[in-house]
């Protein structure tokens, strides 16, 4: 590859990166957060709006940044796949279609694991600042927080998305399938209101698929619901706050809510975990009452 065509080859996936995002996260801010934010007061998970504009414009300028890594990633796997090393097939019927069903929910399941361990361990006191503080600067996140990360979370983000390609013989279409539904789970996760329906946390096999509020949480407390698609590692390793499925209803009703000094809703914190969210929180005061 010449000069020319990878700054070529960086334009075109990085304008990609920014078009997918751009068309879920923008439209659904406009409509959520502007154009219905009374109507949609409802079914906000937090009632009070903390996010300001100053957090808007920090949540675009890091995924500006964001994609410009991803974008590095991308021209990285066209260069090896170009070679010949990635396992990246196009016609269906090579490994047939129950492989093709397969393979896209094993991607999910491999994703999900991956980052539900990787963002355990950035919430670490010693990877904290170095990866994850960037994110949690939005205590009350939107869709422009979605991809606001740290260029070393980026890093970390894209990981599987690089590996597995190499890894597994994965359809050009099971890709694409599942960087969307990663964008849009990314997008819906931090919304800021509930779209997923009431019940939906007690639903047979549904509700091991998080909702808006799982993720949410996690922005409030920080330590915990650290899930990104499925909510059974959580539940499997302790980490789940025992007040969601109560949380979620509580949205849809809006009563019995307790209130702390700070107007979030009471939920429950782990004890090893106190001293941790104390330490962050201070380190986010300045932001969240300027």
């Amino acid at each position: 590859m010449t000069f020319k065509t990878i700054i070529e080859s960086f334009t075109g996936a990085f304008v990609e990166q920014l078009f997918w995002y751009a068309g879920f996260a923008f439209p659904l801010f406009f409509v959520f957060w502007i154009l219905g934010k009374k109507y949609f007061k409802k079914i906000r998970i937090q009632e009070t709006q903390r996010a300001k504009s100053h957090h808007f414009k920090h949540d675009l300028s890091f995924s500006v940044s964001t994609f410009s890594i991803f974008a590095i990633f991308d021209i990285c796997i066209l260069y090896l796949d170009g070679k010949g090393y990635s396992k990246v097939y196009f016609d269906i019927n090579q490994y047939g279609y129950m492989w093709l069903g397969i393979s896209f929910f094993l991607v999910l399941f491999i994703d999900d694991m991956f980052f539900y361990w990787s963002h355990r361990a950035m919430h670490l006191p010693r990877f904290y600042k170095i990866f994850h503080k960037v994110h949690h600067k939005s205590t009350d996140p939107s869709p422009l927080t979605a991809f606001a990360f740290h260029p070393s979370e980026a890093v970390v983000e894209y990981f599987v998305g690089f590996v597995l390609p190499f890894l597994l013989p994965l359809n050009f279409g099971v890709i694409i399938a599942w960087q969307i539904f990663s964008m849009l789970n990314n997008v819906f996760a931090h919304l800021g209101y509930e779209i997923y329906p009431k019940g939906w946390v007690k639903l047979p096999i549904l509700k091991f698929k998080t909702a808006s509020t799982h993720h949410n949480m996690h922005h409030q407390l920080f330590n915990g619901n650290y899930a990104l698609y499925f909510t059974w590692w959580d539940k499997w390793m302790g980490t789940e706050f025992k007040d969601y499925e109560t949380r979620h209803a509580q949205i849809f009703e809006r009563k019995n809510i307790k209130r702390s000094t700070e107007d979030l809703n009471s939920l429950f914190v782990q004890e090893e975990d106190l001293l941790l969210i104390k330490e962050q929180t201070q380190e986010k005061a300045p932001l969240r009452n300027s």
